[in-house]
């Protein structure tokens, strides 16, 4: 059994993450969509429907992800999101196809080995919000750590994610291998 601030802070980053994730996507379909077909993984007919789909999933994985009921249901969902979306890198980084944007938000990122580690990560996250939790009373100071640890976790995951993505610059100048 786990402290119940542990699968607090996961869930309400994974939350913020996946909201993040979704308004991307919402906000511009079409620009997802052609993200989708360039993995060249999806088949055509079902491009358009999986491009509206996957946003809304992700939404719902939000609200979900939330509520402690529906919490170990939606944390193997995302989990397997996670690792859908990393085999889908795979296959085209091992067809050699690194170079396509990744779909991950709204700035343009290459595939790499780093997005998959991120994935993994990601994924192993939320597989800890199926774990058993401690009934204990969660207290106001508990729900600032929460907050406050979530904010940390949510600037950690962006410096990583420009660190990533600046290496793809540099390596795409060559000043990288």
């Amino acid at each position: 059994m786990i402290d119940p601030l542990l699968p607090l802070v996961i869930s309400t980053a994974l939350a913020l993450l996946f909201f993040m994730a979704a308004r991307h996507k919402l906000s511009d379909n079409r620009r997802f969509q052609a993200q989708l077909a360039a993995y060249q993984i999806v088949p055509e007919s079902l491009l358009a429907l999986s491009a509206k789909a996957l946003p809304w999933l992700e939404m719902s994985l939000v609200f979900a992800l939330l509520i402690p009921v529906t919490r170990p249901i939606a944390a193997l969902v995302a989990a397997t999101l996670l690792v859908v979306y990393a085999l889908a890198m795979a296959v085209n980084m091992s067809r050699g196809r690194s170079e396509i944007d990744c779909g991950c938000g709204d700035i343009p990122q290459t595939l790499s080995p780093m997005l998959l580690l991120r994935n993994a990560v990601l994924a192993t996250g939320a597989l800890v919000l199926v774990v058993p939790v401690l009934d204990r009373a969660i207290t106001t100071i508990d729900l600032i750590f929460v907050a406050l640890f979530t904010a940390v976790l949510a600037t950690a995951y962006l410096m990583v994610e420009l660190l990533v993505r600046n290496h793809s610059v540099l390596k795409n100048f060559g000043l990288r291998k």
